[in-house]
């Protein structure tokens, strides 16, 4: 729980940003978000942003105070009419297309709700990392990284489904795992 201090056109913005990540707005909480130029309250921790940079504050937020419960997230997909509930470690990429986001695990393609900048965001620190416009893999599961033509790599899965990291993503994949 969040309480927001703000313009009503950031409120809105960011109400909208903060259920995507399950986080309530409630006047009560003992944290706020406070635009510039609005009073902070004495008795809260307040996390202060200009309107302009509200997105960092939310991925402040969302990275911060809710690292603990993220990690008890699960995926629930559904498969051939059936529900199943997977947690972040079995799933090996997931992936954006013309049927909506779906997630490939050892047992099978699972069609789920979120979108990837929500795994992006909240799955970052379980290992997940964008490779290319519409796909996020989990570098648990990366058995060999190869590099490529023009700065691209080819990433090689466990079960030996080949990925490739477009030049634009393939800076942070380099950062993120000091090659």
């Amino acid at each position: 729980m969040v309480q927001l201090l703000c313009s009503n056109r950031i409120y809105d913005k960011l109400r909208q940003e903060l259920a995507k990540y399950r986080i309530e707005v409630d006047p009560d909480s003992g944290l706020a978000l406070v635009e510039r130029g609005y009073d902070q309250p004495a008795d809260k921790l307040c996390l202060v942003f200009d309107a302009i940079d509200y997105m960092d504050a939310v991925k402040l937020l969302v990275s911060g105070v809710r690292a603990d419960l993220l990690s008890l997230d699960t995926l629930t997909g559904l498969s051939d009419n059936k529900f199943a509930v997977l947690e972040p470690r079995e799933v090996l990429y997931l992936e954006a297309g013309s049927d909506g986001i779906l997630a490939y695990s050892p047992s099978g393609r699972y069609s789920v709700k979120d979108t990837l900048h929500y795994y992006e965001t909240s799955w970052a620190a379980k290992g997940f990392i964008r490779i290319n416009k519409s796909q996020l893999v989990n570098l648990l599961h990366v058995k060999e990284i190869i590099p490529w033509f023009n700065s691209r790599y080819v990433l090689r899965l466990d079960n030996g489904v080949e990925l490739e990291v477009s030049k634009m993503f393939s800076k942070k994949l380099r950062t993120t795992l000091k090659m």
